[in-house]
């Protein structure tokens, strides 16, 4: 699969930006510190909040330690893309930063031009051991998220394979 789409695409710059370009390089607090966000550990649930201007994010630290990657990738969605206090938007609204938040968390915990130079066991618990392990992520994460690249993996080579076609005066 080569074609990136444009969050995958928006993920492969951020991460350029930080120059982090592997899996062993990712560190949450690494990155929290390249984008200026505060990051803090507090016993509550996790909940990004801008005060003059600055970001400070709160993870909650009765998480593992895949938890809160997790947790930092959909709060850092908010931080990146999202303006206002979403207690005082509309539901639908703040439905539709809820759903782009966990896009964009599988999107950047796990991100496709890492994600596709592995060399991913076709068993599907091997896959999803391997993935979870090297991106550090829950293995119910890394299924979810095996799932989201098969399927645009298989999308994608159904689209040139029907382009073949095209080009070929098969249809």
């Amino acid at each position: 699969m080569k074609g990136l789409s444009h969050l995958e695409e928006e993920v492969k710059r951020i991460y350029a930006k930080i120059n982090m370009l592997t899996p062993e390089s990712i560190d949450m607090e690494r990155i929290a510190a390249a984008l200026k966000i505060w990051l803090h550990f507090e016993r509550r649930p996790s909940i990004v909040f801008c005060v003059n201007g600055s970001y400070s994010m709160v993870i909650d630290k009765r998480l593992n330690k895949k938890q809160q990657w997790e947790e930092f990738g959909h709060e850092l969605c908010h931080v990146m893309k999202h303006y206002g206090n979403q207690f005082d938007m509309h539901k639908l609204f703040r439905e539709l930063q809820e759903f782009q938040a966990k896009q964009f968390m599988y999107h950047f915990c796990v991100p496709t031009f890492m994600l596709q130079k592995l060399n991913l066991p076709s068993l599907q618990s091997e896959a999803i051991k391997l993935i979870g392990d090297t991106f550090n992520v829950t293995y119910s994460f890394a299924t979810a998220r095996l799932e989201m690249f098969r399927r645009k993996s298989f999308a994608f080579a159904l689209y040139e394979s029907s382009l073949k076609q095209l080009n070929l005066g098969g249809f």
